[in-house]
């Protein structure tokens, strides 16, 4: 740590303390963990991980790689929260924590937190914040264009008119969206509802954050990123990505997944379409089928993750398609399947985290956006960036079987999808630069590092 002096005396600035506050959703919780990791090995920050007790095995990796991290285990306030809760009504439960959280800061005197960085949908730990009396991160895990929507959304009039679109006219482009495209968490929102009205106001205490973290990198969202930076009124708004790293999350090959990365060998190169619509994908019936029967019409090589809803498969499906395709059940390990020579295509949610995931491979997306924020994600990576195909869209929609099968055959044909290959692959190699010494993620870590650093009080 540097040394300063005060009056003639040499004293010691503290290592910066990072009290890291995630959601406790595997989608939410991962990017903060790979975030986190990176800040703490590369820049000897520590760290203190409050984490929900069932959360607590998804750290072993973690703690394990990051030598000064230590998770800090809590119980949910109660069991009163309804299943399949949004998560912004999640995030109102978990706020029950903050006096806890509270009580042990104060309760280490010689090592309190310096900072709190929190997932952006646990806005009351600006609270938190306060009440210690140091400064907030937040932590964006969506892309720089949805969190500039969603800023835009909840800083304006709100309940939405479901009858009219919506123009983002403060943000660059003033691009529109239908109603039924616009975020689910802001089309969720009940006006008067106690818990809606607590998460609306976590929401717009984002604003007072003292600096912003997105999992993003400039190449691909400058604009938006900008756009943030005059939002907050400061320029403490980095884009740290991608950061996804399997080394932290622990994620080893089982016996499944070893075979079926056998069988990618033996495929040739970009010949194969990686489908999976995230970990909590459960289609409708007709949906499931009308995809099994794309698969079976493409004739294309497939590997299909279906999460842990097996159910979802078609029956005989697997065994009509065995010589060109592949089921995963249960958790994928996505980024390594993405990375795999014999992948050309990826029929994706377009979640955030697989879109980054996609994006960094340099693999052609074709974009189903369902929910959330993936009508905006889609929205950029097609029509903005021009590394991926709509395909359909809605998480009900049944689609055309013969027009998909099409889209996913030419989707691993070289001569039919040149240009959006050669988008995606420039946006992979600006991926992949950001994160390199000298690129614009990795300066924006050594950024705040540094910031941290400045902030964290001498003793001595």
């Amino acid at each position: 740590m540097a040394a300063t002096t005060t009056n003639g005396v040499p004293s010691r600035r503290r290592r910066p303390h990072v009290l890291v506050l995630p959601l406790p959703s595997r989608g939410h919780l991962l990017p903060l963990l790979d975030f986190a990791h990176r800040l703490s090995t590369r820049h000897g920050i520590a760290l203190t991980v409050a984490v929900t007790a069932s959360d607590l095995p998804l750290l072993s990796a973690f703690l394990a790689s990051t030598p000064l991290a230590a998770a800090l285990p809590f119980h949910l306030p109660d069991a009163s929260l309804p299943e399949n809760s949004h998560h912004a009504l999640l995030a109102v439960h978990l706020s029950g924590i903050r006096a806890p959280l509270l009580s042990w800061a104060r309760s280490r005197p010689d090592d309190p937190p310096t900072v709190v960085v929190s997932d952006f949908f646990l806005g009351w730990a600006q609270l938190l914040a306060d009440d210690l009396g140091v400064p907030r991160v937040v932590f964006y895990a969506s892309g720089a264009f949805a969190v500039a929507a969603l800023e835009q959304l909840w800083n304006g009039a709100l309940p939405l008119d479901p009858k009219s679109s919506v123009v983002l006219d403060t943000l660059p482009g003033s691009p529109a969206f239908p109603y039924e495209h616009v975020p689910s968490v802001v089309r969720s929102y009940v006006a008067g509802d106690p818990d809606w009205e607590v998460a609306l106001e976590g929401f717009r205490l984002n604003a007072r954050a003292w600096g912003a973290v997105v999992n993003s990198f400039d190449e691909m969202e400058r604009e938006f990123l900008e756009w943030l930076k005059r939002f907050f009124g400061h320029g403490r708004v980095w884009a740290v990505g991608p950061v996804a790293d399997s080394g932290c999350r622990g994620e080893e090959r089982l016996p499944e997944a070893e075979q079926l990365f056998s069988w990618l060998d033996t495929c040739p190169a970009r010949s194969v379409v990686y489908v999976c619509f995230g970990s909590m994908y459960k289609p409708p019936p007709a949906q499931a089928a009308a995809l099994g029967a794309v698969l079976e019409a493409s004739g294309a090589r497939f590997v299909w993750a279906v999460g842990a809803d097996a159910a979802v498969l078609p029956e005989g499906l697997e065994e009509r398609t065995a010589a060109r395709g592949r089921v995963v059940r249960g958790w994928a390990p996505q980024v390594e399947i993405l990375r795999h020579a014999a992948v050309g295509a990826f029929l994706t949610h377009c979640g955030w985290n697989s879109t980054l995931e996609g994006v960094a491979a340099g693999v052609p997306l074709l974009a189903w956006p369902m929910k959330a924020d993936q009508f905006i994600d889609a929205r950029l990576v097609v029509d903005l960036r021009g590394a991926a195909v709509r395909v359909a869209e809605g998480a009900a929609a049944v689609p055309d079987a013969a027009k998909l099968a099409r889209a996913l055959a030419d989707a691993v044909d070289g001569a039919k999808c040149g240009d959006v290959r050669a988008k995606a692959g420039a946006l992979a190699a600006a991926a992949a630069a950001a994160v390199e010494e000298g690129g614009s993620s990795r300066v924006a870590f050594e950024s705040i590092a540094k910031e941290l650093d400045l902030l964290t009080p001498s003793f001595g």
